[in-house]
């Protein structure tokens, strides 16, 4: 703890949390607040540049002010890493350099909330010598991930000092926000006098792209808490979710979104979809946000990312073996009628994997890729077979072991693999389930459908 930090104790009980050493997540201040007349007007100033490497700075934003702090403070902001943890661990090694006074990360620090995934998150900020903060998201506490999350970290909702600066986090980790939740920031940020407020939490309340919608479902909610944020005199907002780099301002709060420690992106590179984190410097000149970048994620063998309109998770075959299984006999026809594959086949069903990024709808279809760049378009007929379907195709999986052999000792997975109850899935049964202009429409073989070493799962519109 350093000179600069001073915390409160907060009355209401919580999980005493494990990771106490980095995450002091059981803490809250009890200052006198100042009203929103006395607050300083912010005055933008934006200054671009863009260069190449891993930690570039390719934006520097002044976010001015009349104020006059009596230190400066320097921290990291990153969010929706969601398992990868190449980008954590390069965000580690910046901190451990240049000891920023800590991390707040934004949640989605794992894909679905597994013991495994939180283990190798803890894993990588053990190496960190500086405190590390942080909020649960919606992957996060997934499938029982809140309980763990909990045990780990704490609670989400906290506040602490730093510094000259105040900061409130807020738990919107369910995709709302309590009328508990915001009167308990309200009262939070009315008791603090700090020079500086700054409240960070993982959803946004709104999505700063044009006809998108990944935000807080409750939109009362979220005009409610912007409406607190402005009249309770909060300088500066950070929030992940929306896997890009964005930074608006409203009604005189700063609003930044740091969503880009992971391995899928929401925009191109010219509409700020870059991999980074922030680095935020709050001194007597304002507010300074840095985004510096990651590099850029490499797909492995062994893991799978499912992308969906607004979700995507990235997966190891750990994760895989934790979620529900079939093992199965099947095999499939070549394109020379010559029967292949025979075997056990291990996986889970493609539609509990979709589940954990939102589903897919009657209209949409399942492009699968592999890492060679071959793909295959899927129906959500193939998801979830009719009678007719499921008798020629059976459940369709996505297995990483064949014959007791797991990936990446089995060099064919992961795979996708039909399991129709005769055991067989002929050419016959794959023109049979393939709908207008997929599978053996396309490429008359019902192997064709079974593709090797994917990478890639993508829910799209085409």
């Amino acid at each position: 703890m350093t000179e600069n930090e001073t915390f409160y104790w907060d009355s209401r009980p919580l999980l005493e949390p494990i990771y106490t050493a980095k995450h002091i997540s059981n803490f809250v201040t009890g200052h006198k607040g100042v009203s929103h007349m006395e607050r300083n007007t912010l005055q933008i100033a934006i200054v671009m540049a863009i260069l190449i490497g891993s930690a570039t700075v390719i934006g520097m934003f002044w976010f001015n002010t009349t104020n006059e702090s009596s230190s400066s403070l320097n921290f990291y902001v990153l969010g929706d890493s969601q398992g990868y943890s190449g980008g954590l661990a390069q965000v580690v090694t910046s901190a451990n350099e240049n000891q920023p006074d800590f991390i707040f990360h934004s949640g989605d620090l794992t894909p679905f909330g597994q013991e495994n995934q939180y283990a190798d998150v803890i894993d990588v900020i053990d190496n960190l010598r500086v405190p590390f903060y942080t909020t649960a998201g919606n992957h996060d506490i997934r499938l029982g991930g809140n309980h763990r999350y909990e045990m780990l970290f704490g609670s989400s909702t906290y506040s602490f000092d730093f510094g000259p600066a105040h900061f409130s986090v807020i738990n919107t980790s369910t995709g709302t926000i309590s009328d508990q939740e915001l009167t308990w920031l309200e009262d939070n940020l009315v008791q603090s006098s700090a020079e500086w407020k700054v409240v960070f939490t993982h959803i946004p309340p709104f999505d700063p792209r044009q006809g998108e919608n990944h935000t807080l479902h409750d939109q009362s909610a979220g005009e409610r808490l912007m409406s607190i944020l402005e009249s309770n005199g909060v300088n500066a907002f950070f929030a992940g979710h929306i896997h890009m780099f964005n930074l608006t301002t409203l009604d005189g709060v700063l609003y930044a979104i740091s969503g880009g420690a992971g391995i899928s992106l929401y925009a191109d590179t010219d509409s700020s979809g870059i991999y980074h984190y922030l680095n935020v410097t709050i001194n007597s000149e304002g507010i300074l946000v840095e985004p510096l970048l990651l590099e850029t994620p490499v797909l492995q063998r062994d893991t799978i990312t499912i992308q969906g309109s607004d979700e995507s998770v990235t997966l190891s075959i750990q994760d895989l073996k934790n979620l529900p299984t079939i093992e199965e006999f099947s095999s499939f026809q070549n394109q020379y009628d010559n029967w292949r594959g025979q075997g056990v086949y291990h996986g889970v069903k493609i539609s509990v994997l979709l589940e954990l990024i939102g589903g897919i709808a009657s209209n949409q279809r399942l492009r699968v890729s592999a890492i060679d760049g071959f793909s295959q378009d899927f129906t959500y007929c193939n998801i979830y077979p009719n009678t007719t379907w499921y008798e020629y195709q059976g459940d369709m999986i996505l297995a990483f072991a064949f014959n007791e052999s797991i990936v990446p000792d089995w060099s064919n997975g992961l795979r996708i693999v039909m399991i129709p109850e005769d055991g067989g899935y002929s050419n016959d049964d794959c023109a049979a389930t393939s709908a207008a202009g997929m599978g053996y429409n396309v490429y008359p073989s019902a192997g064709a459908r079974w593709i090797r070493f994917i990478v890639l799962m993508e829910v799209t519109d085409e």
